[in-house]
């Protein structure tokens, strides 16, 4: 009888091991009479010494047993370091999933930009409201300037910041405020965190019972000559501690804007205290920037500079005693002098062919009256050549005007005039 034993057990590949489980090969006993041995393979023959082969069995079956004495040892420490890479691998997943997420940096500019809006949109609703108190007393809307602001930015404020979440400036930019304080950036959730009820009377108390606060006190001390009390004055030393409370103010508004330009988190001091940071209400829609307004902007901006440069060189009171003429040629006829039907030597002369229209026309314009301010007694007479009196102040500022300038009464060339005294020369 043959015995065959099969060894597949080695250095590194006889035993796999992993953190929960350990495969080992078994030993196989095979009745099969082997021919030749090879490799780890040992082949008995049952003619040879039978003891030999208990004793090879008998050391391959030891070293199986502490093969596995050992792979238990190192299971436990691979057990650990599995447990420390599987935290890692974890870690890491969550920072893959956060940077799939659409970023949370907001642009600075467009931030920047909404604020502006906002002032633009307090700015027009003041003057149109300004417009109410136009015939009152110019006192009354100095004295009361602070509640005005403080009754608009309220309304605004009430329904944008208070009802919506964010402003109509931080609409156009498509941002909106996000309560900071309760948002985890280590989180898988991209659900917006809305302002609390206490963050958002905070803030309008802040940015509006504030300012008119500090605007009345500042009033009130000028008014009151503060700042000229003497140095044991109650109101002298208020007057120094609201000096002192500007300047720490002014200091760490410029600290906040520094601290805005390099991480784009907080345009204003209140929004840094309340923890309201402006993001991107649909974190999905693209960044386009309309140039439509801003073209055709650009385009009546160079024709009102065209005009402006323009204007000047055109003598528009030239052009309208010139169309004037036109439309009486164009009216009176081709034929016929504006004095009676004569024919007239000036070339600008009116020719006229219906006497009854130039008598009415005369007779509407009598001879008292200056036929260009129609003023009665004439100021100052002066006459033309054709002998009709004007105002001095009025025929010699058209002459100036126009060189071409006719007689309103008979279309005639004035090309020179002279001071009336009621006797012909």
């Amino acid at each position: 009888m043959n015995i065959t034993t099969s060894n597949t057990i080695n250095n590194n590949d006889n035993i796999q091991q992993s953190p929960n489980t350990l495969t080992t090969t078994p030993v196989s006993i095979s009745t099969t009479p082997p021919i030749h041995s090879s490799n780890n393979k040992f082949y008995l023959d049952s003619d040879n010494n039978n003891s030999s082969t208990l004793d090879s069995s008998n050391i391959l079956l030891n070293s199986v047993k502490k093969k596995d004495k050992s792979t238990s040892i190192e299971n436990t420490d691979w057990g650990k370091e599995y447990d420390n890479e599987k935290k890692k691998l974890e870690e890491l997943s969550n920072l893959i999933q956060i940077s799939k997420r659409p970023s949370t940096n907001v642009v600075k500019v467009s931030q920047l930009d909404s604020s502006k809006l906002d002032d633009e949109i307090l700015d027009l609703l003041r003057t149109q409201f300004m417009k109410v108190f136009m015939f009152f007393k110019p006192n009354f809307i100095s004295n009361f300037q602070p509640e005005i602001n403080l009754i608009l930015k309220s309304l605004i404020f009430k329904l944008s910041i208070f009802n919506l979440g964010t402003t109509y400036g931080n609409q156009l930019q498509n941002l909106t405020y996000r309560n900071e304080a309760a948002f985890d950036p280590r989180g898988g959730s991209d659900k917006l965190i809305k302002l609390t009820q206490r963050q958002k009377w905070m803030s309008g108390i802040f940015n509006i019972g504030g300012e008119w606060l500090w605007t009345r006190i500042q009033r009130i001390s000028i008014n009151d000559a503060w700042s000229e009390r003497p140095p044991d004055d109650i109101r002298k030393r208020l007057w120094n501690l609201l000096n002192l409370m500007e300047s720490a103010y002014k200091i760490l508004s410029i600290l906040n804007f520094l601290t805005f330009l390099y991480d784009g988190k907080y345009v204003t001091l209140v929004n840094r205290l309340l923890r309201m940071r402006l993001v991107y209400a649909h974190p999905s829609l693209s960044r386009r920037i309309s140039f439509e307004y801003m073209n055709r902007q650009l385009v009546w901006y160079g024709f009102t500079e065209f005009f402006l440069f323009i204007m000047p060189l055109i003598n528009v009171d030239k052009i309208k005693g010139f169309l004037y003429r036109m439309f009486l040629k164009s009216t009176f006829g081709k034929s016929g002098s504006a004095n009676g039907g004569a024919h007239s030597n000036n070339p600008n002369a009116l020719p006229v062919q219906n006497k009854h229209q130039l008598a009415e026309i005369q007779h509407q314009l009598a001879l008292q009256k200056c036929p260009i301010c129609i003023m009665e007694p004439i100021n100052i007479p002066y006459s033309t050549d054709c002998g009709h009196l004007f105002c001095y102040y009025c025929i010699k500022v058209n002459t100036l005007i126009d060189s071409s300038f006719a007689c309103p009464r008979c279309n005639s060339l004035v090309s020179r005039i002279k001071r009336y005294t009621g006797v012909d020369e």
